[in-house]
Parts: structure tokens; C-alpha cells; sequence
């Protein structure tokens, strides 16, 4: 068996290190009684499956709620419900010895029992991401303090995936939520180091310090997260003192004026999550990889990161994992070649027409390409994509839309099976993607149960070939090897163009709180920033 006991640390994601973000200095506040936190949005109720974005909303439920393990900042799993994991050979059974001594916020016990009903009421209501991992549950049950689930097929990144993810819930009140999703504000009741004491919708949620929380001391008494949509009125109320940190990140032009303010500190680091240029694989001509190479090579990534980003970013890698994200196949570069782009056009036959666009099997290489209207970075990605692309006869049309319609369209109900309607799109995927070797078979394969992310519709024996052969590894370390070799199939096959991945930066008011810690791929809003952890 190997076991993660606690205070030790299970290294299946790896680590590159803390992230680039800012350390306190001397005599700077490390506790403060109260923090006002600007968020852009309402995230409902703050349940499991009420809350609406990964951050901050799933950063705010998970002070509430507590997971059986937890991601540190290098995103590898550490105890937290669960004081350790013990995992069989082959990576399908998995033990987890219970914390004593923790309540739920209404004072009655946390017990195995609540993890076994967790997982049974996930399975059954399996609207949230917690769902997929869970699929290959074939038993959970309590054993001597212990929690004990096995998978019908090893999962190595079981601990990562799904243990340090999923958020533990109250059987003696959820057992009488019939619908999720309308879950209201009494259901959230947790274990975690807040209790969540008011929400006003659309305006503000106040949360307080669970003073008998046994895994760690809150550093803050009291948080109030403030719904502020417009991005200028939150860094307005941080400049004044009002507001201590805004989750949103902080536009590159803006950074270094707001770094520049006494009192105020912007803290930077990777942020995993991606953009990319989606073809519909599935439509001619992008069925051929020729098309899409061409395509990809007419693109100068380092341009969009310079002129979009500010510099404040990484280009693309070709096997869509970012450089410093555990795993990554460093030697997988982006090409950026206008000329060889030309030249494999003209070696399928694609020749320019009498209007310079190029036609191939009687078609003209002109399309559609959809953007959220929303996100002025992506929107100015899309702009310059047309005007490199028409340099060697392909033709981009901007279709600037709201996010549901784009989402409508290239991934409608967020289930693929259900097609896409779309030529070429500014896609991308959140950060928790790139610390899940298993999202990389996602992305790919034709099965929609193990390619439930493949939006581009590829269908190709090989990429199914390599897919596979990464879910079936029984060890972090092969699945880790077979990571790397889907991604040098993803750059040799083209799926999609990976542009560039955003930097994460931050604003807070160092003078009230400098105690924010910048998580790898999530930035400064976590557990880790508010309350003293073990290990």
C-alpha cells in the first residue's frame, strides 16, 4: 500500500513551487478582525452546487465547506478531513483514516457516515464536476474510523482529482435537499474555518470565523464579500481602503499603477488556466491536420502575449499543458512560420482566388470565428488571429457574442454529445485543468464518457490510442510519462491552437492584511491565505 500519513505530503501533481507571489515584509498585518473582499458576481448560496465560478466562488464555498484532503500551494494533496490516504498497488482502493473531533457548523458530529452519503448523493444528483471522478466508484463505506471507496478502474490521480476537491457534506441536512440546485442558504453548513452568517443576493455575504475549528486557527474574524460587477468600482473602493482585496484579476495596464499606491501590493504568479483557438475538427476543412498546422503556424503567439497580455503571460505550448505546471514537456515550442504555413496550403491544393482568399475543394477558407464580447483580451486575440491568418489567404469573420451564446454553440448544455455549431472559437479551461493528467485524455478522445471536454470534436485512433493508455496507468509516475506523450500527440496532431496562458495578478491592501498566499493556477483567495494549516 502506499500511504500519504499526516503531515507528509502525496506528490502526485509535483510541484514547481509556491508561485510568484508577493511575500509579506516585516511589521506588514498577518492577521487582521476584518477583511471586505470585491467579488464580480453573485455566486448563490455558496453550496456545492450553487456556487457559479471556480474563483472566487468555489474559493468562498470551500472556507465553508472542507474536503477530505487538500491541494497546498504546489497543488499536491495534504490532510485536511482525512488524516492520510493509504492506496492499493494498482490504484483502486483507497483508505482515509477520519479527523476526531470535528462538527459541523450546527454543532452535531462529522462522521464516516457523512462522507459515504456524500459521495452516494453526488453520484445520484451528478450535476457537479464532482460527478465524472465519481463515476468510477463501484463502493464506499465506513470501516473503523475510516472511509473506505473503490474504483473499477485505478485512478492514481484519485487523491488530487476528486479527494482534494471534493467538498464534504452534512448528511442530517442534505438528505432532505431534493433539489440541489435550488439548495438554500441553510444547507450551507460545513465543517470548514467560516460559517457563512448572511447573504444578501447580489449584494454581500458575510462570513465568520468558526472559532472551534480544529485544523487550523483563522487569521480573520470577519469576511465581508462585497458584489461589485464593475471592475473600475472595485479597484476605486480598494484605492480608498474600503475593499481589502478584489478577486478579479487585475488588467495588465493597471498593474503597475496600482503596485505603485502606498498600502497597496498586487500579487502575481501562474495562472494555469488557457486560451486557445478551437477548430470544429469535425467539419471540413479542419478534419484535415494540414489545415489546422497551417493555421497554427500563420499564428505568432508571441505577439498575442505581448500585445493582448502586456507581456504579462506565457505563450502556448503545442501540448496545451502549461511550462510550469507539473509534468509539462518543456521542449514542446510553438512555431511561429507564415511561409511553410502558405507552402502547406498550396501542397493540398488550397490555392488563392481571384479575391486572394484561398479555396480548397471548391470551398473558400473562410470563417466564422466566435468570441465572448465580454473578455476584451480575447476580443483583441481574435482581431489580430484575423489579420495574421488573412496574410496567407484565410479569412476570419469576428462574431462577438455574450458567453452563453458562444457556449451555446461550441459547447451547448456543456455535454458533447450534444455536437457544436461552430467554424473556429476563442475557447480556453479554467486552471484546476492543468493539474489533472486525466483533463488531457478529456480533451481528445472520441468516447464522450472519457472525451467529456472534447469540444473540438476530434476523433483520431491515435490520440484514442494514447488516451486510453494514460487512463489505464496505475502509478502517478506512468501516468505522468503517459501524460507526456499525449502531449507531444496533441502538438503533432493540432486539435486546437494553444495562444497563451495568462498571468494571475491580484490587488490587495498589504497595510490591512499581508497574509495572502498565492496558490499555483488559483491565486490568493484560498484556505491557505486565511487560516494557519498543518504542514
Amino acid at each position: 500500500m502506499r500511504v500519504l500519513a499526516a503531515g507528509l505530503l502525496l506528490a502526485i501533481a509535483g510541484c514547481t513551487g509556491g508561485g510568484g507571489g508577493d511575500s509579506a515584509t516585516r511589521n506588514e498585518p498577518q492577521t487582521a478582525s476584518a477583511l471586505t473582499i470585491a467579488v464580480a458576481g453573485d455566486e448563490g448560496t455558496l453550496t456545492p452546487y450553487t456556487y457559479t465560478t471556480g474563483y472566487a466562488g468555489y474559493s468562498l464555498m470551500s472556507l465553508v465547506f472542507d474536503t477530505l484532503l487538500v491541494l497546498d500551494t504546489g497543488n499536491r494533496a495534504t490532510p485536511l478531513l482525512a488524516t492520510g490516504v493509504s492506496t492499493s498497488p494498482d490504484s483502486t482502493v483507497f483508505t482515509l483514516p477520519l479527523r476526531t473531533g470535528v462538527n459541523w457548523h450546527d454543532g452535531k458530529p462529522f462522521t464516516a457516515d457523512d462522507v459515504v452519503f456524500t459521495i452516494d448523493y453526488y453520484r445520484k444528483h451528478d450535476t457537479v464536476r464532482f460527478a465524472t471522478p465519481l463515476a468510477t466508484v463501484t463502493n464506499v463505506k465506513a470501516q473503523d474510523g475510516a472511509v473506505v471507496i473503490t474504483l473499477s478502474r485505478p485512478d492514481p490521480e484519485f487523491p488530487v482529482r476528486l479527494l482534494a476537491d471534493m467538498p464534504v457534506l452534512a448528511r442530517h441536512i442534505w438528505s432532505g435537499v431534493a433539489d440541489p440546485e435550488k439548495a438554500p442558504l441553510s444547507a450551507a453548513v460545513g465543517t470548514g474555518p467560516y460559517r457563512l452568517t448572511d447573504y444578501q443576493p447580489d449584494r454581500r455575504y458575510e462570513l465568520t470565523a468558526n472559532t472551534t475549528y480544529p485544523i487550523g486557527k483563522p487569521r480573520i474574524d470577519k469576511l465581508t464579500v462585497s458584489v461589485i460587477p464593475e471592475q473600475q468600482t472595485a479597484l476605486a473602493s480598494l484605492r480608498t481602503g474600503e475593499v481589502h482585496l478584489v478577486a478579479d484579476e487585475v488588467p495588465p495596464n493597471l498593474k503597475d499603477q496600482l503596485a505603485q499606491q502606498p498600502g497597496i501590493k498586487v500579487a502575481t504568479g501562474s495562472n494555469f488556466s488557457s486560451t486557445l483557438l478551437a477548430f470544429n475538427d469535425g467539419k471540413a476543412p479542419f478534419n484535415r491536420v494540414e489545415v489546422r498546422r497551417a493555421i497554427s503556424a500563420a499564428i505568432d503567439t508571441t505577439d498575442l502575449v505581448d500585445t493582448v497580455l502586456l507581456g504579462e503571460g506565457a505563450v502556448g505550448s503545442p501540448g496545451f499543458w502549461h511550462p510550469e505546471a507539473p509534468g509539462a514537456d518543456a521542449g514542446l515550442k510553438h512555431t511561429h512560420d507564415p511561409a511553410a504555413a502558405a507552402a502547406a496550403l498550396d501542397a493540398i491544393g488550397a490555392a488563392p482566388g481571384a479575391d486572394g482568399i484561398r479555396v480548397l475543394d471548391g470551398k473558400p477558407l473562410a470563417f466564422e470565428l466566435l468570441v465572448y464580447a465580454d473578455s476584451p483580451d480575447r476580443v483583441r486575440a481574435a482581431e489580430l488571429i484575423t489579420e495574421m491568418l488573412g496574410k496567407i489567404g484565410v479569412r476570419t469573420t469576428v462574431r462577438s457574442m455574450d458567453a452563453d451564446s458562444v457556449d451555446a454553440r461550441v459547447w451547448p448544455d456543456f455535454d458533447v454529445t450534444n455536437g457544436r455549431d461552430y467554424d473556429l472559437a476563442i475557447w480556453g479551461w479554467a486552471a484546476p485543468t492543468m493539474i489533472d493528467y486525466a483533463k488531457l485524455a478529456a480533451l481528445v478522445a472520441t468516447d464522450a464518457k472519457l472525451g467529456h471536454l472534447n469540444v473540438t470534436g476530434i476523433a483520431d485512433t491515435e490520440l484514442d490510442a494514447a488516451a486510453k493508455q494514460l487512463l489505464e496507468t496505475t502509478t502517478p509516475t506512468d501516468r505522468q510519462a503517459a501524460a507526456g506523450r499525449l502531449q507531444q500527440l496533441l502538438a503533432a496532431k493540432t486539435p486546437f491552437v494553444t495562444l497563451y496562458y495568462p498571468a494571475g495578478a491580484y490587488a490587495y491592501r498589504s497595510d490591512v492584511f499581508a497574509g495572502w498566499v498565492y496558490q499555483q493556477g488559483r491565486g490568493p483567495l484560498n484556505k491557505h491565505s486565511l487560516v494557519a494549516l498543518p504542514g
